[in-house]
């Protein structure tokens, strides 16, 4: 009978994890395995206890925020690519958007069943200056715009919710300048707002990358966003904001790439899968194509 280790944070998505972790477990240990179930009880306890006993696993399941799957997959990556066991996700976050991309139901006993009746597909995964991420790295004026905003006003206003939230930023806004090595190119600018990513929604919200992302084809999509020259350009950018569409070329820098490097003249403080990412005034951005494989119903 093949083995799994299903790691959960009890604290995620306010524990709501609580009310369904007996219908969980049948679930997985219905569907043919031997289980071995460990709560996290600390940031990292995941990451450590995957490492130390992962590799005695045919598979590997986790639920709850991005941070939890980050943690899973960077434990893995500590292991040799033939001894890395699928990961099967169970989001149990406020957010969910690599879950989203992924195709994973949004309750979390349809999502043990995808595990179940999944297969596992190659992943890509990001290194940021030798730390791992799943599917965004980002600095800049709005990045915290989509933890920040309130759940009750998203649930009432839906995408004006995002709006309202990045317009209380904006007399914060401080340009930053970069200059960014990508396929070939050097590009000299100041920038309000950067991402690298690997999923087709961040923060809930869609559209703002662009169309053809593929989270296997060993290329990230980076998308940057220029300083406003003048009150007209804010205002695109806040409807840009508004109707979930950065399209605008004169104000976006949008490319598909392996490899950015980026420097600034002052310390650029990142976000990687929503978790804090320190300051850095130099940054490599690589990917590492299929490293992971994740179960899913669907091709990704």
């Amino acid at each position: 009978m093949p083995k799994m280790l299903f790691v959960f944070n009890p604290n995620s998505g306010k524990a709501r994890i609580k009310y369904v972790l007996l219908d969980i477990i049948k679930i997985l240990s219905r569907g043919g395995y031997d289980l071995t179930v460990y709560p996290t009880k600390a940031p990292r306890d995941g990451y450590k206890y995957v490492v130390s006993n992962g590799a005695a696993y045919d598979v590997i399941a986790c639920s709850g925020g991005d941070g939890t799957l980050n943690e899973t997959v960077d434990a893995l990556l500590t292991m040799e690519p033939q001894d890395r066991p699928p990961i099967g996700y169970i989001p149990s976050g406020s957010t969910n958007d690599f879950a989203n991309t992924l195709g994973i139901p949004k309750s979390m006993k349809d999502a043990a069943r995808c595990i179940v009746k999944g297969t596992p597909h190659p992943c890509d995964v990001g290194d940021f200056n030798g730390r791992t991420f799943n599917y965004v790295a980002a600095f800049g004026a709005f990045t915290d715009v989509s933890y920040a905003t309130p759940q009750d006003m998203k649930n009432v206003l839906g995408h004006q919710a995002y709006l309202i939230e990045a317009m209380k930023r904006v007399t914060d806004i401080r340009p930053i300048p970069l200059t960014i090595h990508v396929n070939g190119n050097i590009i000299r600018d100041e920038f309000i707002y950067g991402m690298i990513s690997n999923t087709t929604s961040v923060g809930g919200m869609k559209n703002l990358i662009g169309t053809g992302v593929g989270l296997n084809d060993g290329l990230f999509e980076l998308t940057f966003i220029r300083k406003p020259k003048n009150p007209i350009d804010l205002q695109q950018l806040l409807n840009g904001f508004m109707t979930q569409s950065m399209q605008d070329k004169t104000q976006v820098l949008s490319c598909k790439c392996s490899r950015v490097e980026i420097e600034s003249p002052q310390e650029v403080e990142w976000v990687l899968d929503g978790e804090y990412g320190g300051k850095h005034t130099k940054m490599v951005i690589e990917v590492k194509r299929s490293a992971v494989r994740l179960i899913t119903t669907q091709d990704i």
